[in-house]
């Protein structure tokens, strides 16, 4: 327990030089702080538990520049209700977007992400190790949580490929559909006949893909 010198028989140049010490010893400490982008797109801010904090800091002493992208686009658990008295909590998986050290602390375990975080691999699909995620997302929660982190998982995915290829799919879409028809005014051919073929496989491939990519209900 800190006990706080006696102030009041100080001098006043006495006093001012142990309160800026004093404000300089508190503006050392700080806490890492996240913030998670749920899969429905809502954002909220997290404190990292004791065990991340002390590795977080460790990597910040060699990584001064640059820590935060060791965690900045993982995957992390988070907790999306009160815990009751048995210490179970709801938990949610969701997108580190931003990282922050913060002279605050919280006490409150509905503010602590889990500490299990992992970075994605994507390819030119999706998420390469997505299987490998949800399995090291689940490890020791109950039934009802590994479900929804396979769900999450799921929809972050599905929502990165839908950011990474609705546009070129509406695109092709449209050309498709502008060769189909303009082939389909021509007079008949074999080469205007493998370009309708092509541009009519074009068109239904498209609709496919941009059916699957269409938002989650």
């Amino acid at each position: 327990m800190d006990h706080q010198p006696d102030m009041r028989d100080w001098s006043f140049a006495k006093r001012a030089l142990a309160e800026i010490q004093q404000a300089k010893r508190q503006k050392k400490w700080y806490s890492f702080w996240v913030q998670v982008e749920l899969p429905d797109g809502k954002k909220h801010w997290y404190q990292l538990p004791k065990d991340v904090q002390y590795a977080m800091r460790q990597h910040e002493k060699k990584h001064r520049q640059d820590w935060f992208l060791i965690i900045k686009g993982a995957l992390i658990n988070v907790p999306v209700s009160a815990y009751d008295e048995q210490g179970n909590v709801a938990l949610k998986t969701g997108v580190i977007r931003r990282a922050e050290r913060r002279h605050q602390h919280t006490s409150d375990p509905a503010q602590i992400s889990r500490s299990q975080f992992v970075q994605p691999r994507y390819s030119w699909w999706g998420i390469s190790n997505q299987k490998e995620m949800i399995v090291y997302l689940q490890h020791d929660h109950n039934q009802g949580n590994r479900e929804q982190i396979k769900r999450d998982v799921k929809i972050i995915n599905r929502n990165w490929q839908r950011a990474r290829w609705q546009a070129p799919c509406r695109l092709m879409l449209k050309y498709s559909l502008a060769v189909s028809c303009l082939v389909m005014l021509c007079s008949w051919s074999i080469v205007r006949g493998l370009l309708l073929v092509g541009g009519l496989i074009g068109l239904i491939f498209s609709l496919w893909l941009d059916w699957y990519l269409r938002p989650a209900a």
